[in-house]
């Protein structure tokens, strides 16, 4: 479907910038795959207009629902009448759709994608020491995600850096008081003694930016991802896989998160779809120094 009409659903994806989102190209893409008259359209908010902008945007009854971008995914919360778990523990949502006649509520995927991708590339965290550089929105989602259970379902062993100790420390604090899982701050981002590292902070966009972390203290044994989007592959994953080490980039992180989505819009069919075959959504996104692991991607080997 190439036009708008007036019998279209429109799917929001607020932020500031909105320049670089890939989600209206892949949902869209979906949408003319399944035949769905529907549209996802970027929409640049600013901060300080966004509660008035969300609330009279869903006045609208073909707005069904949005995907929210940085920065407001924290400044939804308090404007919706509920929230899932994850989104409640991590005090940030990224979708959001209509819950009876005027009521709102909102969930956050960041979690499943990660758990989705880390299951896909074989990278073990269940039982696993785990450190995750970054404690910001999709920092506290992952946390979240990787601990939930704790044991056999999650992480054995969660730390936490933050350039803002006390962010870690809020963060791994609320954490350790909701799941059964070791969390805890650390002061700095040392991988020495982990199975698992995930960069959740924005080191590695900009060509003059430091490594998240010393590459040569991770374990010989040790899985990297990385859940940039742009400049992949990033100098951390291109510095952990020169080392042997299995580091992926954050774009299949984004892919599994999709059928979620459509289940949250209420479009279980799309999402089961999705689930079978999402090789297209990865050719969407895949830069072309990626390309090659659409078909053949570098799986997690202990023997690394």
């Amino acid at each position: 479907m190439s036009f708008i009409y007036g019998d279209t659903d429109l799917y929001l994806i607020p932020g500031d910038p909105v320049t670089n989102v890939r989600l209206p190209r892949m949902f869209n893409r979906l949408f003319d795959e399944y035949g769905i008259a529907a549209r996802m359209v970027p929409v640049r908010v600013r901060a300080r207009d966004f509660a008035v902008w969300m609330k009279a945007s869903f006045l609208a009854d073909n707005v069904k629902g949005m995907v929210i971008a940085p920065p407001h995914k924290p400044l939804a919360v308090p404007l919706l009448d509920g929230a899932g778990l994850y989104a409640r523990v991590a005090g940030s949502v990224n979708v959001i759709r209509r819950a009876g006649q005027r009521e709102l509520e909102g969930d956050l995927f960041d979690g499943e994608g990660i758990v989705a991708a880390l299951d896909y590339y074989g990278m073990p965290f269940r039982g696993q020491r785990v450190l995750i550089l970054g404690a910001g929105v999709s920092g506290a989602a992952i946390a979240v995600s990787l601990t939930e259970g704790g044991g056999d379902s999650g992480a054995a062993h969660m730390a936490i850096y933050d350039t803002s100790p006390g962010k870690a420390a809020g963060l791994a604090a609320g954490i350790d008081a909701t799941f059964d899982t070791t969390v805890r701050a650390v002061t700095e981002p040392d991988p020495s003694g982990y199975d698992l590292v995930i960069n959740a902070t924005a080191l590695g966009l900009q060509p003059d930016d430091p490594l998240p972390c010393d590459v040569s203290r991770l374990e010989p044994h040790a899985a990297v991802f990385d859940i940039l989007l742009r400049n992949q592959p990033t100098p951390l994953v291109r510095a952990a896989r020169a080392r042997g080490l299995c580091a992926q980039p954050g774009f299949e992180m984004l892919v599994q998160q999709i059928p979620y989505y459509f289940d949250y819009f209420g479009l279980p069919d799309v999402a089961e779809r999705v689930r079978g075959d999402v090789r297209l959504l990865r050719e969407l996104i895949y830069p072309d120094a990626l390309r090659a692991e659409i078909d053949a991607p570098l799986l997690y080997s202990a023997g690394a």
